[in-house]
C-alpha cells in the first residue's frame, strides 16, 4: 500500500478511535447523572467559558483565543487572528435548571425551568500590530420560582423566587509586541437587573424589579513561546455600580394585604473580580489540550453581603447575606480534529464551594461544582458554526439549623438540590 493509503487508513483509525471514547464519555456520563450522590457545594453564578469552542472545552479560553468572543475572557486574544481581517462570532446558551426546595414544612420545585442567554463580539485587525474589538456578553442569569409555606404561615402559599440578570457591553484593543506576544485591555459598561420575593419568618417580603449601571475594565496577555505551547492570564476588575434601584418593596404580616415600604434598592452593587491563569499545548496535529485556572473573588462582592434599604417612614436597611466566598476553579479540556473540516471539544469544570450551610438561601444560592461539557463544530475557510452540550452534575445542600439571613427560619431547616443542563449553538463568520 502507497503512502497516501496509508495515511488515509491511519486518518480511519484516528476518526474510530475518538468515535469510540467520545461514546464511552456520553455512556459514562450518562451513569453518573443518574447515580450522581449529591454533596454540598456549589460553582458560583457565572457560566463557564463564553464561545461555544471555549464551553465545548470546559470554559477554557485565555490561553486559546480561537474566537472573536474570546476577547472577552482575554483582551489580548484579539491579536491572534489572522491579519487584515474582520470577525464575527454568535454563541447562545439555554440553561435548563431542575431546583428542588424542601423545607420544614413544604417542599416545591422551581417553575423556572429554562433560562436562555447569547454573546456576540466582533474583531477587527486590518493593522499589523493592533486590532481592536467590541462584544456583548450575557454574564449571568438566575430566576427561582416556587409555590410554598412558610413554617410560622401554613396557611398561605407565597409565591417566592429571583429574576436577576447581568450583562454588559465591552470595547478592547490588543497590540502584537512581538509575533510570540500580545497584550490587551477593554473597558466595559454593565447593566444589573432584579426582584425577589422570599418568606422571612412571619413576613413575605417583595422587592420590585430594580436597575444598576457600572463600569470595569480588564487586562490580559498571551504568550507563544513555541509554535505548539502557549500561555494566556487575564484579569477582570471588580464591577463598580450605582444602587440597584427603581423598584418598590411590600410586605404582607401573616398573611393581610400587602403594605408598601416605600421606594427600594439594593446599596453600592459591587460585581466580583477574577484572575485567568491557563495553558495550551498542541500534544498533535488533531489533538489540542488546555488547562486553566480562575479565581473569582465573591468575597468582596455585593454576592457576599447585599443591602436593601427604603425610604419610609425612616432610612431602614436590612442586609440579605447571600454569604458567597472566593472560588477557585480549575478546567481541563480538548479539541481533537477529526478530519480538516470536524472538531470535537470536550472539557470538565470544577469549582470550589463559594457557598455556606449558614447561608443557604433557596432563592439565590446555585450549588453547581462540576460540570461536563461536549461540542461538535463544522469549519470551512470564513465561516464555522457548531453546537453542544453541557451537565451540571447533581447537588444537595441542607441548611445548619440556624441561618445567618435575618428572621430566615425557614432556609435553616431547608434542603435544596439542583441540577443544570445547558444546550450551546453559536457560528461564526470572517471576511
Amino acid at each position: 500500500m502507497g503512502v497516501p493509503g496509508t495515511l488515509q487508513m491511519n486518518r480511519r483509525i484516528r476518526q474510530q478511535l475518538i468515535r469510540s471514547a467520545l461514546g464511552g464519555t456520553m455512556v459514562a456520563l450518562a451513569i453518573v447523572a443518574a447515580f450522581q450522590s449529591p454533596a454540598s457545594a456549589s460553582n458560583g453564578v457565572e457560566l463557564n467559558g463564553v464561545s461555544l469552542q471555549a464551553r465545548s472545552r470546559g470554559g477554557a479560553d485565555v490561553a486559546v483565543g480561537d474566537s472573536a468572543l474570546s476577547q472577552i475572557d482575554n483582551p489580548a486574544a484579539l491579536s491572534l487572528a489572522p491579519r487584515r481581517r474582520d470577525f464575527i462570532a454568535f454563541t447562545n446558551q439555554t440553561v435548563f435548571p431542575t431546583v428542588d426546595w424542601r423545607g420544614p414544612l413544604d417542599s416545591s420545585r422551581s417553575d423556572r425551568r429554562i433560562i436562555p442567554l447569547a454573546d456576540f463580539g466582533y474583531a477587527n485587525s486590518d493593522d499589523d500590530r493592533w486590532s481592536w474589538g467590541v462584544a456583548f456578553h450575557s454574564r449571568c442569569g438566575l430566576a427561582t420560582q416556587y409555590n410554598y409555606r412558610p413554617l410560622l404561615m401554613p396557611w398561605r402559599e407565597v409565591r417566592a423566587g429571583t429574576d436577576a440578570k447581568n450583562v454588559n457591553f465591552s470595547f478592547n484593543a490588543a497590540y502584537k509586541v512581538t509575533d510570540q506576544f500580545s497584550i490587551g485591555a477593554g473597558i466595559r459598561a454593565e447593566v444589573v437587573t432584579a426582584e425577589f420575593r422570599k418568606p422571612l419568618a412571619i413576613a413575605d417580603i417583595k422587592f420590585g424589579r430594580g436597575y444598576a449601571y457600572g463600569i470595569g475594565f480588564d487586562l490580559g496577555a498571551h504568550y507563544r513561546p513555541t509554535d505548539k505551547l502557549s500561555f494566556g492570564i487575564a484579569y477582570r476588575s471588580p464591577t463598580w455600580a450605582t444602587d440597584l434601584a427603581g423598584g418598590a418593596a411590600t410586605a404582607s404580616i401573616m398573611g393581610l394585604p400587602s403594605i408598601r415600604l416605600g421606594d427600594a434598592n439594593i446599596d453600592q452593587i459591587r460585581l466580583p473580580q477574577r484572575v485567568s491563569i491557563g495553558a495550551a499545548y498542541d500534544l498533535t496535529s488533531w489533538c489540542k489540550l488546555v488547562a486553566e485556572a480562575p479565581w473569582i473573588t465573591y468575597r468582596n462582592s455585593t454576592w457576599r453581603n447585599l443591602v436593601v434599604a427604603t425610604d419610609v417612614p425612616l432610612d431602614w436597611r436590612v442586609q440579605m447575606p447571600l454569604g458567597y466566598a472566593d472560588q477557585y476553579v480549575f478546567i481541563i479540556g480538548a479539541d481533537l480534529k477529526l478530519d480538516e473540516n470536524w472538531t470535537l471539544g470536550v472539557g470538565y469544570n470544577h469549582g470550589t464551594n463559594p457557598i455556606r450551610r449558614t447561608h443557604l438561601n433557596p432563592v439565590g444560592s446555585v450549588l453547581n461544582r462540576d460540570d461536563i461539557s461536549v461540542g461538535i463544530r463544522y469549519s470551512r475557510e470564513n465561516w464555522w458554526v457548531g453546537a453542544g452540550y453541557i451537565i451540571g452534575l447533581p447537588q444537595r445542600m441542607s441548611g445548619s439549623g440556624w441561618s445567618k439571613i435575618p428572621l430566615g427560619i425557614d432556609y435553616a431547616h431547608s434542603e435544596i438540590r439542583q441540577m443544570q443542563q445547558s444546550l450551546i449553538a453559536g457560528f461564526g463568520i470572517s471576511w
